[in-house]
């Protein structure tokens, strides 16, 4: 991957995709740690002389302009984070934009408006890639979280342009790259979340590595079905049940199940599976004390409602109290959870990616870092 360290930007107009996808409530961002982790790619630009134009998309707007999907609040949250001038529009095309970047000095920041208010950013279009590379000079990828999508911020601009990777990118991938490269054993892999369908590609692709995969959350239900146990009312993926039978079968001893399970149970007498339970919480808490690499994707119960956090909290806390030295971190509620309860200090990693990083971690192809090679 090409590297910006290798460039000489000074004075030169640089487009940089940047994922402030951020969590607004009321209009202001409840989290801003991925305006936190782009800091030092644009401080390097901006000291660098760069003048710098910055494109992100922010939420599911469908293609057409909302209030509640403006990039003016991240916009105003860059400026509170960083001394260099920044300077924000809604907009992306027309002269809005052209006469703001025409103003622009050595340093001077441009917040673009919302990438996908145009539909035109994820069908990756070519004639909206080429709009986008007319603004500057450069291009450079710092949006590793949403790389395995090819959209025209991430894919067709490097068409028309010189294309770099940022520092977070770089981080991201050699990262995680070297994690699952030759981990050190024992390597014990912790995958939570909603959907088998979403993690199945991972825990194939990383049994072959891992000596230890402990499944929570909703995935670890399929699964348990699977194995012919009861699951009651608890969500579960029919369509991913035989899938689940045939990793039981090849990778039955390293896939280690929830013995015990923290219910939510009706009148009726049927029950839901929401968490996992407190005999589950110390076997995986002793297989992670015993581990020298660590990885978990996923939260291991519904930590939408409180009641349903204890599994999450006592693996979390598993992981920062061992003594191991290799402890990632992915996936967005993952994250979430971690970033929000305080726990960053206890990872040596934490990716940004949700969908990249399991999409790199299932061995297959990001187009937005393939256009950076």
């Amino acid at each position: 991957m090409n590297s910006i360290k290798d460039l000489d930007v000074s004075g030169k107009k640089v487009f940089l995709r940047v994922d402030f996808n951020v969590p607004l409530k009321d209009g202001k961002i409840t989290d801003n740690n991925r305006v936190k982790a782009a800091i030092p790619t644009i401080e390097y630009l901006a000291q660098h002389g760069a003048k710098i134009i910055i494109g992100t998309h922010l939420g599911r707007p469908d293609g057409k302009p909302t209030p509640e999907s403006s990039t003016l609040p991240v916009a105003e949250e860059l400026a509170k984070l960083i001394k260099h001038n920044v300077i924000a529009t809604d907009h992306i095309l027309g002269s809005e934009v052209t006469d703001q970047i025409e103003k622009m000095k050595e340093g001077d920041i441009l917040v673009l408006g919302n990438l996908r208010w145009h539909p035109e950013e994820e069908k990756n279009d070519e004639d909206f890639g080429k709009a986008l590379a007319s603004y500057a000079d450069l291009y450079v990828n710092d949006a590793f979280a949403v790389s395995h999508r090819a959209n025209a911020s991430v894919e067709s601009i490097t068409h028309y342009l010189p294309s770099y990777g940022g520092f977070l990118m770089e981080s991201e991938i050699t990262t995680l790259g070297l994690l699952f490269e030759n981990p050190e054993s024992p390597f014990v892999v912790i995958i939570g979340g909603a959907k088998v369908k979403d993690k199945a590609g991972v825990i194939k692709f990383l049994a072959a590595k891992a000596d230890r995969l402990l499944i929570g959350g909703a995935v670890a239900n399929t699964f348990l079905l699977a194995r012919g146990e009861d699951v009651g009312q608890s969500l579960i993926e029919e369509d991913m049940i035989e899938e689940c039978k045939g990793m039981l079968d090849e990778f039955g001893s390293k896939i280690v199940l929830p013995i015990d399970y923290v219910k939510k149970e009706d009148a009726d007498g049927s029950f839901s599976i929401l968490d996992i339970g407190e005999q589950t919480r110390i076997k995986f808490g002793s297989i992670i004390k015993e581990a020298n690499a660590l990885f978990i994707n996923g939260n291991l119960g519904y930590t939408e409602e409180e009641a349903y956090q204890g599994g999450t909290k006592a693996i979390v806390e598993a992981i920062r109290d061992s003594s191991c030295g290799v402890k990632v971190a992915a996936g967005g509620d993952t994250v979430g959870y971690i970033n929000k309860n305080g726990y960053e200090g206890g990872f040596s990693f934490i990716s940004t990616g949700g969908g990249a990083a399991l999409e790199l971690l299932a061995g297959e192809k990001l187009p937005g870092v393939e256009a950076l090679n």
